[in-house]
């Protein structure tokens, strides 16, 4: 034994008496704790239950029922102790048996000292380096048991010969139905696009290379579809193959979240680009808007003058009028469709106003009907529909869209076999519209991702997959839904469920201040155009104009006898909410007097700031008499409070 190794307990199991305490005094002079001698298999049980030696000299001939190799088998299943058997015999019967049991050693009497020592030395080693490999084979074991990850090892022929229970769970089936069978029939994988893609297992094997597999599908037991991410490895030993691992986990969930994520960034992106955007086509539509309006109240004067001269440029002058008040209608959907394109990135707030869902109807059929019966029938069964609440020109929007989207999805070149059917009706509380073609239909992929901004089933270049994302923003913000039902070859139905308005109270005209009186105004924007557009709205007042918040402040530094500060929201340098705050500090009083007009907030804190100030807050494009009004209203109220 090593110097200061601990004392090894060894059994000496030996029916000749004088032999035994031989071997007990031999073994204790070597330095083992020979503690004590069994001359039965009764005796060895007895011994082993009372203290478990570190090894046995297991004599093959003893006293009892059982010899010595059956003892030794029983001891070693139940109590795991290391034998070494001592016999007179080496005949090859008896060493057969022996060998069987796994033993440890084997000694033929008369026993010598030095093989003694060496055969037990060899046997304590042994037994010691079995034992702490099999604590390592279980400790692996559990380790895979217990990971997260599945696990799928295969021999050199590419049979399945271990699974974990994370395997098992993810294949939906148990390790005793996949064992022995090639893993490319178990653990089935595809790509994105349905092509069923090679084992790693049998690349593994067949290029003893490593590697990784990202997003494959893997169809599984009860034809569901998992998206997975793995990594393959051989198994050698040496230059010896073994076999291959694949570890491999379920990111089905991660990835859906992750292109949730993806599309959330995307929209944050589109509504900075939305509110730029709005800003820059609302300023010039502001323009057209007003010069419309104008035109379309000095041209019926012009036109009577015309006629009471008998001059034959009076059709000629009513048709200009027909076409400004064109203009003036277009322009303002083109600001609704602006305005649209920014409302589906965030959430839209309900509009307190009444809609005519029966005439949005009509004005969408009149709109887009011309170009459907290039294509289908068109069907109409519109019953008298209540009003709800909701704004109008949206809600012919939305009808708009989804009659184009139908129209789209015929192929051209059919019009007698095919139909695009629009039904309208109550249902309690409720009415629903419901728009049904005879078109291409969808596959339930497509279906699930209809409502997606920028998903789209049409080629590339016509379309941008915006439409029905934003019609199911507007249905959502008047408190209604959109849904759809499709099958390939059998067209699509889309169903507008919107609540009923419960009370309907008259709306009169707002009525004009009674005595407008001319004021003065200060009127702050970097526009010319809209300069000029405003001053023509406001011509009866006097008009005091600054190009942007820097002059406002020189000429607010001298002259603060204003009743009214039309203030445009995004300028250069200083925009209408800093010039806003700066003179809550130099002329507090003069904040109330202020009127915002924005083309757009620009940012979410400009939008915050709109939302929490008091004052008024015109948006681009705006009509004369919104601004009349707004300018009347404020400017009796200042002098009231003065």
């Amino acid at each position: 034994m090593r110097p200061g190794a601990p004392t090894k307990a060894v059994l000496v199991v030996e029916d000749e008496r004088i032999v035994a305490l031989d071997l007990q005094q031999t073994l204790g002079d070597m330095g083992y704790d020979a503690y004590a001698i069994a001359a039965s298999s009764d005796e060895v049980f007895a011994l082993v239950a009372q203290r478990c030696p570190d090894l046995i000299l297991m004599d093959i001939r003893i006293k009892g029922a059982r010899d010595g190799i059956t003892v030794a088998e029983l001891v070693r299943e139940q109590f795991n102790i290391p034998v070494v058997y001592l016999t007179a015999h080496s005949d090859s019967a008896t060493l057969a048996r022996a060998q069987a049991t796994g033993p440890y050693g084997y000694l033929v009497k008369p026993v010598k000292t030095g093989e003694l020592r060496t055969t037990i030395e060899i046997a304590l080693f042994r037994h010691a380096t079995e034992q702490r490999l099999r604590e390592r084979e279980r400790w692996l074991a559990t380790t895979l048991r217990s990971i997260g990850d599945a696990v799928v090892m295969v021999d050199v022929a590419g049979n399945i010969n271990y699974v974990n229970p994370a395997a098992e769970r993810l294949l939906q089936q148990s390790a005793a139905e996949v064992l022995g069978r090639p893993a490319r029939d178990v653990v089935r994988l595809f790509d994105p696009a349905g092509a069923r893609l090679e084992s790693p297992l049998d690349r593994a094997l067949s290029l003893r290379e490593s590697g990784m597999l990202r997003d494959a599908e893997l169809h599984v037991a009860d034809r569901d579809k998992r998206v997975i991410a793995d990594s393959f490895a051989p198994v050698t030993d040496g230059e010896d193959l073994l076999g291959a691992v694949m570890v491999f986990r379920d990111v089905t969930d991660e990835r859906r979240m992750q292109r949730q994520l993806e599309l959330a960034d995307r929209l944050a992106s589109l509504g900075t680009l939305a509110a730029g955007l709005a800003h820059e086509v609302n300023n010039p539509l502001a323009v057209v808007v007003a010069n419309a309006e104008l035109s379309c109240l000095e041209l019926p004067a012009v036109v009577a003058e015309l006629e009471r001269l008998g001059s034959p440029l009076v059709a000629r002058a009513r048709e200009l009028l027909t076409m400004q008040r064109e203009i003036e209608v277009s322009a303002t959907r083109i600001g609704r469709i602006v305005a649209d394109l920014k409302s589906f990135t965030r959430p839209t707030e309900p509009s307190a106003g009444m809609a005519d869902v029966g005439r949005a109807l009509e004005w969408a059929v009149g709109s887009i009907g011309g170009q459907i019966r290039q294509r289908a029938q068109l069907r109409l069964e519109i019953a008298d529909l209540p009003p709800i609440v909701g704004d109008e020109m949206r809600l012919g929007q939305v009808f708009v869209n989804l009659l184009v989207n139908a129209m789209q999805a015929i192929e051209p070149g059919a019009v007698d076999t095919n139909e695009i059917h629009v039904r309208a009706q109550t249902s309690g509380e409720h009415l629903e519209v419901t728009v049904r073609d005879t078109g291409v239909g969808m596959a339930p992929a497509q279906l699930a991702r209809i409502f997606e901004p920028f998903f789209t089933t049409k080629p590339v270049g016509e379309g941008t997959g915006l439409g029905l994302s934003i019609c199911h923003g507007i249905v959502a913000s008047f408190g209604g839904t959109l849904v759809a039902t499709s099958e390939p070859g059998a067209g699509a139905t889309f169903v507008v469920t919107l609540p009923v308005a419960r009370t309907v109270a008259p709306t009169a005209a707002s009525p004009a201040p009674a005595n407008r009186r001319r004021s003065r105004v200060l009127l702050v924007d970097d526009d010319p155009l809209v300069h000029k557009a405003i001053t023509r709205f406001l011509r009866e007042h006097e008009l005091v104009p600054a190009a942007n918040a820097f002059e406002a402040i020189d000429i607010l530094a001298h002259d603060t006898a204003f009743d009214v500060i039309v203030l445009d929201m995004m300028m250069p340098a200083k925009t209408g909410a800093e010039l806003y705050e700066q003179l809550l500090s130099t002329h507090p009083d003069l904040v109330s007097r202020i009127i915002f007009v924005t083309g757009g907030a620009g940012t979410p804190r400009t939008e915050q700031f709109l939302l929490a100030v008091p004052n008024q807050v015109i948006e681009k494009p705006f009509s004369g008499s919104v601004l009349k009004s707004a300018v009347a209203e404020v400017a009796e109220r200042h002098r009231r409070s003065s």
